[in-house]
């Protein structure tokens, strides 16, 4: 029974095959066709070419379409970007400091950004390594100089001005940022020269040998008379920038400069960042330009007002105590100073 199942089976299956190959005739051999179901044939295989044809077209038309309207989309998304960005503003990098990053620094995004200052979102590993900080608000400002600036009769020569984020008037020493490549003690020898018009006996001694050097015959007061701040500091060789084993700059000075004594490199914010300050003692200060440490020099390297005033120890001391340095960086400096001289004593 099994064996004639089977015979069975096959014949079904060939019969099968052959219904199938017959139909597979009828349907792609026009040849099997009647002259009639031919030509009924070529018509509806003509009519679905052309159906398809036409598809194909809207669909190439829908997509093109679909492509443009993104393309300019995009283009007017990025065009309203750029406007927002060169609104005032310069689209290129602006700050011009080193961004702080340490090893447990995983990644900063930065939020906005001046030519001077920064402002970045760090995510910070903690310091045991078992988790993150996503929002350590960091914020990044140029390094720059504070020099307490004493003459040969003991007398500190302080300004008084008003700042943006200082209510009312307040007492401060010379200071600014610190070029990109400069080294802090040039910045503070320019500093001094810009804003005071003085400088040390070795820098006033210096820039007399160079125009001797240049063939000039102009003695010490010819020489106030007929040099402006820049040609002066130009003319003076540049101590060379160096770094520390944690890439920041040194505050060391000249060696050759005994007037000059670096008080030290402090961060503003321990947490948040702030830039760092270089801190700096001139001794037996002297003028090297026309007017210099007089309130009739004419400032330059600042569109602030600023007044020129002269303290004694005693007074710097008293403005201390009161509180008349407004900034903690200003008070650091002159009490750091304060505390040299004392040991020169």
């Amino acid at each position: 029974e099994s064996t004639a199942a089977t015979k069975m089976n096959n014949k079904n299956i060939e019969s099968t095959a052959a219904t199938i190959e017959a139909l597979h005739n009828m349907s792609f051999k026009t040849s099997a066709y009647p002259e009639k179901y031919q030509k009924q044939h070529s018509y509806y295989q003509n009519g679905g070419m052309r159906w398809n044809r036409l598809i194909h077209v809207i669909i190439a038309f829908a997509s093109l379409s679909i492509f443009l309207f993104l393309l300019v989309n995009e283009v007017h998304v990025e065009s309203q970007e750029e406007d927002k960005k060169t609104d005032g503003q310069s689209t290129e990098i602006l700050y011009q400091g080193t961004p702080w990053r340490n090893e447990r620094t995983i990644d900063i995004q930065t939020l906005a950004e001046t030519k001077f200052a920064r402002c970045d979102m760090h995510t910070v590993m903690s310091e045991d390594g078992q988790s993150t900080v996503n929002d350590w608000l960091f914020l990044e400002e140029m390094n720059a100089v504070n020099v307490a600036v004493v003459t040969s009769d003991r007398n500190f020569v302080v300004f008084k001005q008003q700042k943006y984020a200082i209510p009312g008037e307040t007492l401060s020493p010379v200071g600014g940022f610190i070029d990109k490549d400069e080294a802090p003690w040039e910045s503070a020898r320019r500093e001094v020269m810009e804003e005071l018009g003085l400088g040390s006996r070795k820098t006033l001694e210096d820039i007399e040998n160079v125009i001797k050097a240049n063939n000039s015959n102009i003695n010490a007061s010819e020489l106030q008379d007929n040099l402006d701040n820049k040609a002066a500091f130009s003319s003076l060789p540049k101590l060379e920038r160096t770094v520390d084993s944690f890439d920041l700059a040194n505050g060391n000075t000249d060696e050759s400069e005994s007037d000059w004594l670096y008080l030290g490199r402090y961060r503003t914010a321990a947490n948040r960042g702030g830039g760092f300050i270089y801190t700096y003692l001139l001794k037996n200060a002297v003028p090297i330009l026309p007017n210099g440490g007089t309130p009739q020099f004419q400032i330059t390297g600042d569109d602030e007002a600023q007044q020129i005033h002269f303290l004694t120890v005693e007074e710097t001391l008293k403005h201390l105590y009161q509180g008349d340095f407004q900034e903690v960086k200003w008070t650091a400096t002159l009490s750091l100073a304060l505390l040299r001289l004392q040991d020169d004593q």
